[in-house]
């Protein structure tokens, strides 16, 4: 598909879209507004997944991964066009979402920032993180859904560096702090234009090999922001005062993990092994030896999927002593043994 017949495809409204209009329409008057809402059938709009701010019962308290991802663990990245004329809804999701303001504008808000975004503008969403999109006219916003487990699978070694980037995807691991949200200004660049484009047009085509095709293109995206956009990023206005030194703990703790102790730990930020303890659990909602295995574990996953090290190989190269206290620490924090994790990567490659 060409750019010009994409372009056309997105620009179209769909059903749900033409319901929207006819609902903004229908509450800019507010004389017919219930005998709009009372024509409506309400079963119909629970079957469509519409979201009605006067009905509850269609507004879901958490957008979940099965909602938009299918069953294929393969798909970790879901790309849409966000619904024009939806109306604000203030939601959280349990994934990282990304959009950009292809053509036209949107309205978007986090807490108290309210900010209005144009062409070009590229934001990104933590998990649990509460905002809402209003697009009250037929431009077009490109929306981005990554799994957490795929972000450790395709994008983690790329994001390692020491930038707001890297930092906003190193937060996700902080539960009682991080940075909200992202914000760049991209304006007039056109190969994240045509990257956005070719996102769109791989999950309409779906021709073979489309989701490796798909994590290529937005890897290439985050290159290109680390390239060109660190200066335009903004950030939150209320960012907590602590994230900064959260973030710099949890990257210590990521480099070093497999011979980090508390106390090296503190030597290495010059504080007492007491308060370093006390800083991490404020921040992150675990223990040093929570996080660290955590951490381990999940360089642990990365070295099964990406390597063909055997398991005690691996089990002393990310800390552990021997391949028994490994495979215990595994199943227990994996609901399965590293070599079936293995082998069903394997499989559904």
């Amino acid at each position: 598909m060409n750019e010009p017949q994409l372009l056309s495809r997105l620009r179209t409204l769909n059903d749900s879209e033409i319901f929207y209009r006819n609902y903004r329409l229908a509450k800019a008057s507010p004389l017919g507004f219930d005998e709009y809402l009372s024509g409506i059938d309400r079963e119909q709009v629970r079957r469509d997944n519409l979201l009605i701010p006067e009905w509850a019962d269609t507004i879901p308290p958490e957008y979940l991964e099965d909602w938009f991802f299918s069953s294929d663990r393969r798909e970790g990245i879901h790309v849409f066009k966000h619904n024009c004329y939806t109306p604000a809804i203030a939601h959280h999701h349990n994934f990282f979402e990304m959009f950009i303001v292809l053509e036209g504008k949107c309205i978007h808000q986090v807490g108290e920032n309210r900010s209005i975004l144009h062409k070009g503008d590229l934001c990104f969403i933590q998990p649990k993180v509460t905002h809402s999109l209003d697009v009250n006219d037929e431009s077009v916003i490109i929306d981005v859904l990554i799994r957490r487990s795929t972000f450790r699978q395709y994008f983690y070694s790329i994001l390692r560096g020491d930038n707001l980037l890297s930092n906003f995807f190193m937060s996700t691991l902080l539960s009682k702090t991080g940075i909200d949200y992202l914000l760049f200004h991209t304006r007039d660049d056109l190969d994240l234009h045509y990257a956005f484009v070719e996102l769109c047009s791989e999950t309409f085509d779906q021709e073979a090999y489309y989701n490796e095709l798909i994590n290529a293109v937005v890897t290439k995206i985050f290159v290109l922001l680390l390239r060109r956009h660190m200066a335009s990023c903004e950030l939150p206005a209320d960012q907590p005062a602590d994230s900064d030194a959260a973030i710099r703990f949890v990257r210590y703790i990521q480099d070093h993990a497999s011979e980090i102790t508390l106390t090296q730990l503190a030597e290495a930020f010059h504080y007492s092994p007491e308060h370093a303890s006390r800083m991490i659990k404020h921040t992150t909602g675990q223990t040093f030896t929570q996080l660290l295995t955590s951490i381990r574990l999940e360089n642990a996953k990365q070295l099964l999927r990406d390597t063909s090290i055997n398991v005690l190989d691996i089990a002393i190269q990310i800390g552990y002593e021997g391949s028994d206290q490994f495979i215990r620490a595994f199943r227990k924090y994996s609901a399965t043994t590293p070599s079936e994790y293995r082998r069903r990567y394997q499989e559904s490659k």
